[in-house]
């Protein structure tokens, strides 16, 4: 008897480097569905088919056909693929049969249209709605019809926190579509910018757990810290945040002057150890009781350790060359990966002409988000924004 691994690779399938993307009947989708050894790390909707990637021992991805606005659930076996498919109902109009969570996710009714990536060139409202707070960001929709390098400003701004990652995610897909391979000097100032932005990262968590625990002098410590690492990225590459650097094709210009003397400057003046032990002494207590925030506690210093450390490093080993190169206008499909800050964001494009056609951006707040609530509900009432800084991350990479 053929194992579902067996049977989803005899599928028909189509190109989507660095992986396929396999075409599934009904029943085989609800087969693979119920395996235990495939989690859900996506949901999304692409014209008339819905999208799963699945993690397995290397990323699968799988469609199936959605026949009169219904497709089978997938959140019956696996719970976190209930945002996916609350959000692919709101955007596309795609119904989850069997789905565990019917409410809407994105859309409460003040949307100028319905399903609006469920209709060829929608309109978008990009206003405050008169009666909700939120607002539709569309940021779909503004990909679509867009070459990748018109389109990367938007990729780019899904979450400020991680612009870096989630321009290169966007890249990596834009460049596998289209058959590109980057420089050396392009790929070396990228993994230097990610690096300065997972140090930004590690000290904005570890100044949020400072923060909820009232450890004033760590909490002025970490914002201290953080500003000279934005000022030095300001330097080096034009902006803070060193948004839209990142391009399809490389980077948007080569490293400024004084860049390499203001990043090692900031290499040489961080007090890494000096912090790790005001982080403990600090909230030894707290550290304690929560393994949780411990372990986030732990893993924020290590980013900030180690992306001090890989600043000179990455800096010594950058290649002399070109910094970009132009996209051929491809048709076909690609997913690009980058780890940001909170976790792996992962961009999957399918190009017509070299136009993006469909786009869905999967950010970590999808997969991290229900375990931080998990995990605040079953902690006391004193603690939870102490977890909530320790676990959460900022929802706007979800506001699709």
């Amino acid at each position: 008897m053929m194992t579902i691994l067996a049977r989803l690779r005899a599928a028909p399938f189509i190109a989507c480097p660095p992986t396929a993307r396999y075409h599934l009947d009904p029943v085989l989708w609800r087969d693979v569905a119920a395996a235990a050894e495939l989690v859900p790390l996506a949901l999304w909707a692409d014209g008339g088919n819905v999208v799963a990637l699945l993690r397995g021992a290397a990323p699968i991805l799988c469609s199936v056909a959605v026949e009169q606005g219904f497709y089978p659930a997938l959140s019956p076996f696996h719970p976190t693929a209930a945002p996916f498919e609350r959000m692919v109902r709101d955007l596309w109009g795609y119904v989850a049969v069997g789905g565990t969570d019917p409410r809407p996710l994105l859309d409460f009714g003040h949307w100028p249209v319905t399903a609006p990536l469920g209709r060829p060139a929608a309109p978008f409202g990009t206003q405050e709605p008169p009666d909700s707070g939120r607002a539709h960001r569309g940021i779909l929709a503004l990909l679509r019809g867009k070459s990748p390098r018109a389109a990367a400003r938007f990729a780019a701004r899904a979450a400020g926190e991680a612009t870096v990652a989630q321009a290169i995610a966007f890249a990596r897909a834009a460049e596998a579509a289209s058959g590109g391979i980057i420089p050396s000097r392009a790929e070396g100032l990228r993994d230097l910018m990610a690096g300065l932005e997972h140090l930004a990262g590690g000290l904005a968590r570890l100044a949020a757990i400072a923060t909820a625990a009232e450890a004033g002098l760590l909490a002025a410590a970490c914002a201290r810290h953080r500003e000279a690492v934005a000022r030095a990225a300001g330097v080096a590459f034009g902006h803070r945040l060193m948004m839209d650097a990142v391009v399809p094709g490389g980077v948007a210009a080569d490293i400024e002057v004084p860049g390499p003397d203001a990043l090692i400057r900031l290499a040489r003046d961080l007090p890494r150890r000096d912090l790790a032990d005001l982080a403990y002494a600090s909230l030894a207590t707290r550290l304690a009781a929560l393994p949780d925030v411990a372990a986030a506690c732990d893993a924020a210093l290590s980013e900030i350790l180690t992306q001090a450390e890989m600043i000179v490093p990455r800096l010594d080993v950058l290649m002399p060359g070109p910094t970009q190169f132009a996209l051929d206008p491809a048709t076909g499909e690609a997913l690009g990966t980058a780890e940001g800050p909170d976790g792996a964001i992962r961009h999957w494009l399918r190009l017509e002409d070299g136009q993006i056609a469909g786009a869905f951006l999967c950010d970590p707040g999808w997969l991290r988000r229900p375990a931080a609530e998990a995990a605040m509900a079953r902690a006391a009432p004193a603690d939870r924004a102490l977890i909530a800084a320790a676990l959460g991350t900022a929802a706007a990479g979800m506001e699709l």
